[in-house]
């Protein structure tokens, strides 16, 4: 949806945010690449809950492969939990979201993140996988 230049970054450096609605699947897709904050994240996370095509229960799928997540500041990732908690409701009860990661790096980083999303008693259905089919297989499923 949106294309944005990076202000927290030295270089410039251009973060792309896709999104896109698919009915049939009952899918979000949101494709993130270069370097993000949380700002923009929720921004756009934002955006998502306020389109039309919205639907409470829409599954997403959150495509990271084009992120090098280690060069996420850490005070970023300890934001991210209470600010996606605040779409708790509006997300529903049958929602799943599956992230694709791009190496092992960033799988291990997130499988720790998930853990800890886990622990603080996120009802979330989360689920890491390595490749855009697999994770349109695991939410059809």
């Amino acid at each position: 949806m949106e294309s944005a230049e990076s202000a927290s970054f030295p270089e410039s450096v251009t973060v792309l945010i896709s999104s896109s609605f698919d009915s049939v699947r009952n899918v979000v897709v949101m494709k993130i690449s270069g370097s993000i904050s949380v700002a923009e994240l929720v921004a756009e996370y934002d955006t998502i809950f306020n389109h039309p095509d919205f639907q409470t229960n829409m599954h997403a799928i959150w495509d990271l492969s084009g992120l090098n997540l280690t060069q996420i500041p850490l005070g970023d990732v300890r934001q991210l939990p209470g600010e996606l908690r605040k779409y708790m409701d509006r997300r529903g009860d049958h929602y799943k979201a599956a992230i694709v990661v791009g190496s092992g790096v960033d799988y291990q980083l997130l499988r720790l993140y998930v853990t800890i999303l886990r622990l603080i008693g996120t009802n979330m259905k989360l689920r890491l996988h390595r490749s855009l089919e697999d994770a349109y297989q695991w939410i059809g499923e």
